[in-house]
């Protein structure tokens, strides 16, 4: 049987003249389309200039060259602080937030309107598909940025709105601003709120030096300010009947919250109440709170990428035998959290002066590119874990000293064993102390600190900060009132650091252990 003969390949027909005529038209076409949508991209409103409405084309270059102006503008002329400075101010964020979104859409609508200009009807359909997926694929990568912006914008002004109270700003006192710290443990177990953690952080105003006070969590006969209805119910200290773990420091928030009426004002009567306690046992001015919850905090280090310890000692973690071990380490939120948290085998003292170490990371941290990197992160954080009275109207003023204190030394002063004896304290020396290192005692002019030993075994370098501020506080002479007079023999751990006074006469000053 004879196979089949071979298959011949058709012959394919030469297009006529007129065939090729309309094939080199519509190839025009397709490359003139792909060109006015490019041309779009890079100059909005140029195609609809050279093909369409001239009038739309105008007004579009004209917004179009505005606005790289602008950029080039602010580029040029306007530093990182003037932009954390609006990043703070509401009004600017909802008018950035608009604007960016309708130059999204101006030029959304501009790329479909030379998309129109090409005359897709006249392509063929593999042109046509490839024209409309090139002009949405380029809609979607020139509107990304200004839709990010304004997504930025909005997390920033939810958080400003939702954090920071509107209220009038405070004055400095004596030339410098005072913060209280609070972290704040909500773990199980824990019966109201009670600050874990209790410091003030002193900025200069005028040079931005930080100096970072602490005070231990079970200070016993806090005082208040004179003339305060507190300092008329404890003219003695905070003091009364029943379990003495009623009457700590860090029990004041929750006695303010039990006795509104003893502590108003707009922070609240918790914070209110530890706000006057510090204010009164420090005699210095408590301006504002913050408060941080310490099992978000963990949220907050996280999105910052982590932040570098040295940890000093072998700590335990948790209750499976696993330690964190000594040396310089990135520390992520879980890690962190236990090296400030972390009880077996230290003391509360020793937990204070690693929470000084955080806090100092933290700040080393915190730069400008950092926080603009991960700021949707940040912001998620801060929103669960923050609160505070600092007015937004204060915010522009809080951002120049943030970018003031960065890069300068944080001088710390821990009032601990045998500085006082907290069931007893010397409160007269306390507002001694304090007046001492925000007046600059101690501070070396020129030469490097000398190595000093805190009373947890981490070194350290004696410095401090200037300017004392006394103003409406509590008079150091009559927080003695021959109670605190004796320093001795109420603390076991007293015994331990004798000699810990230093040749200037402050006690456990200094910075904060070192951090990379």
């Amino acid at each position: 049987m004879r196979g089949r003969p071979p298959r011949r390949p058709p012959i394919r027909r030469r297009p006529s003249a007129r065939e090729q005529r309309e094939q080199r038209a519509e190839a025009t076409r397709f490359r003139r389309s792909l060109t006015l949508i490019a041309m779009s991209v890079a100059a909005p409103g140029s195609a609809q200039l050279l093909r369409g409405n001239q009038r739309m084309g105008k007004i579009a270059l004209s917004v179009w060259g505005a606005v790289i102006c602008i950029v080039l503008f602010v580029a040029w002329r306007t530093s990182m602080n003037d932009l954390a400075k609006m990043a703070v101010q509401p009004w600017i964020l909802t008018s950035f937030q608009i604007i960016a979104f309708i130059l999204a859409l101006a030029w959304v609508v501009i790329l479909i309107d030379a998309w129109r200009l090409g005359h897709p009807p006249g392509l063929n359909r593999r042109h046509r598909l490839i024209v409309v997926a090139a002009t949405l694929g380029l809609a979607v990568l020139v509107s990304t940025p200004f839709v990010v912006a304004a997504r930025y914008a909005e997390a920033a002004h939810d958080l400003v709105v939702s954090m920071f109270p509107s209220g009038e700003a405070a004055a400095a006192s004596n030339g410098r601003l005072n913060i209280l710290l609070l972290g704040m443990d909500s773990g199980d177990g824990r019966a109201g709120a009670r600050p874990d953690s209790i410091h003030v952080l002193s900025v200069d105003v005028l040079t931005g030096e930080p100096a970072l006070i602490s005070l231990p969590r079970n200070l016993e006969k806090a005082r208040f300010p004179s003339g305060s209805p507190a300092a008329a119910e404890f003219p003695r200290g905070f003091a009364g009947d029943g379990d003495r773990s009623e009457y700590l420091l860090n029990a004041t928030w929750t006695y303010g919250e039990a006795n509104p009426e003893m502590f108003p004002g707009p922070s609240g009567p918790g914070p209110t109440a530890v706000k006057q306690a510090v204010q009164g046992s420090l005699g210095i001015k408590v301006h504002y709170y913050v408060a941080v919850d310490l099992m978000g905090f963990r949220n907050l280090i996280d999105a910052l990428g982590g932040v570098s310890i040295n940890v000093q000692e072998e700590l335990p973690i948790g209750d499976k035998g696993r330690v964190l071990e000594p040396g310089v380490q990135r520390l992520d939120g879980y890690h962190a959290l236990w090296y400030a948290r972390s009880r077996e085998s230290t003391s509360d003292y020793d937990r204070m002066a690693r929470q000084r170490c955080v806090l100092g990371a933290l700040m080393n941290e915190a730069d400008p590119r950092s926080v603009l990197i991960n700021w949707m992160e940040l912001a998620d954080a801060s929103a669960d874990m923050i609160t505070t009275d600092i007015p937004r109207q204060d915010l522009g003023n809080l951002v120049d000293l943030a970018f003031d204190v960065r890069g300068q030394e944080l001088m710390t002063l821990q009032f601990v064993p045998p500085v006082i004896v907290p069931a007893d304290p010397d409160f007269a020396l306390i507002a001694d102390q304090t007046a001492d290192l925000l007046n600059g005692a101690g501070r070396p002019a020129e030469d490097p600190p000398a190595e000093t030993v805190e009373a947890s075994g981490e070194p350290s370098t004696d410095v401090t900060g200037p300017a004392a501020d006394t103003d409406d506080a509590t008079n150091p002479g009559d927080a003695a009132d021959g109670e605190s007079g004796d320093r001795t023999g109420a603390d076991d751990d007293a015994s331990t650091h004798d000699g810990y006074l230093g040749e200037d006469g402050l006690a456990g000053l200094s910075t904060v252990c070192s951090f990379e």
